[in-house]
């Protein structure tokens, strides 16, 4: 059997960590298994765990600094390099470091995968993260990208990358009356309401507070309305303080990581992503899936999201009511079953699986061969 080491910050409600899951959940377990080098605990650990997968924990590079964090590497990778042939690391620049130390200890094959296409605000975390993304080029003999632009973002324009579509179940996600009755009854939301949502993390990429001045501005125009917000991070206490602030209490949901977010999407009525930055925006194509509508960020958001006609992106340099509008102005529309359409887009899990079980076996079987074997 092949085990392959995914690094990642934690499996979380995430588009990297739920297209992990879904490749995982899917793949022939009897030949390849996952484990899990993470940073803290994550929603999806205990599944992992059944699914006969390992977790690893050790704390995170902005907690203890590369020296110790470096350290910590080692004493993994060298007590380890035994069990992994293959390093699959998904922490975009940081990736550099990581596949350095994978490779000191002798790990054979080792794959970097990016997932954004932007940095973030502060100026001296992305000079540094740019300094840890130039180890790639050395230390990573596969290199794969959520959308094409993510990788040129990373790896250059000219850089031999792959593009590895962050696929989903597509069939959980087709829209089904009877589950949106079920949710909408369990979050206590009349049929008549107007159902806004989001989900990602509550950080700045995902630029939640700026969705909440949106949704501010649409409930002036639409006074039945409510905001279901999934996700938790360090933005949680600005954003309640919003809340409160704007008298929004009984308007918006606050709910954290949840395994069942594609039901939700059900309950939903439009789908809103702000985003500053995103490497693809796996979300969007699991609202459409849904059959949602759905906006996201103009020049921001790949257009590689786009794989029907219910996305529209639009500029983020717009006012919060000029969004309002624009989603009040669209809002009706003809909720349907989307799955003969979003077929058709190489998102769906089992037109992926295959390709990268047969990558993973190839690889392993083949070290020391660099040429890459996924189509």
């Amino acid at each position: 059997m092949i085990r392959v080491l995914h690094v990642v910050g934690a499996m979380s409600q995430g588009g990297t960590e739920n297209f992990i899951m879904n490749i995982y959940r899917n793949i022939d377990r009897d030949k390849i298994q996952f484990d899990f080098l993470v940073n803290r605990d994550g929603v999806f650990d205990n599944e992992i765990k059944k699914l006969g997968g390992k977790i690893y924990k050790i704390p995170a590079l902005q907690k203890v600094g590369q020296i110790k964090y470096t350290k910590n590497l080692d004493t993994f990778f060298s007590e380890h390099v035994q069990t992994y042939k293959i390093v699959h690391s998904h922490i975009n620049q940081v990736s550099g470091l990581i596949l350095e130390r994978a490779n000191k200890a002798g790990i054979p094959i080792r794959i970097a995968h990016i997932h954004n296409n932007k940095y973030g605000k502060n100026i001296f975390v992305n000079l540094y993260k740019k300094y840890l993304g130039t180890k790639i080029k050395k230390n990573a003999n596969y290199k794969f990208a959520c959308s094409r632009e993510a990788g040129e973002f990373l790896f250059g324009k000219d850089s031999d990358f792959k593009v590895i579509n962050n696929s989903i179940e597509m069939k959980k996600y087709i829209y089904d009356k009877n589950v949106r009755n079920s949710k909408r009854n369990d979050l206590k939301i009349d049929e008549n309401c107007f159902l806004i949502g989001s989900v990602g993390r509550l950080v700045y990429q995902k630029n939640p507070i700026f969705l909440l001045k949106v949704f501010y501005e649409f409930n002036k125009l639409e006074n039945n309305s409510k905001l279901l917000l999934i996700g938790k991070g360090p933005l949680k206490e600005k954003i309640t303080s919003f809340i409160s602030e704007n008298g929004l209490e009984n308007k918006v949901i606050l709910l954290e990581d949840r395994n069942d977010v594609n039901e939700l999407m059900q309950a939903m009525d439009y789908f809103v992503l702000p985003s500053r930055y995103e490497g693809l925006g796996i979300v969007l194509i699991e609202a459409q899936s849904a059959g949602l509508k759905c906006i996201t960020s103009k020049n921001v958001v790949s257009k590689e999201a786009k794989i029907t006609d219910l996305l529209d992106f639009y500029s983020l340099k717009n006012k919060p009511a000029q969004w309002a509008r624009f989603i009040y102005d669209n809002k009706n529309y003809t909720r349907k079953n989307m799955y003969e359409e979003v077929m058709q887009s190489g998102f769906d899990i089992k037109s992926n699986i295959r390709k990268i079980e047969e990558f993973y076996i190839y690889c392993t079987n083949n070290i020391g061969q660099n040429k890459e074997r996924i189509n």
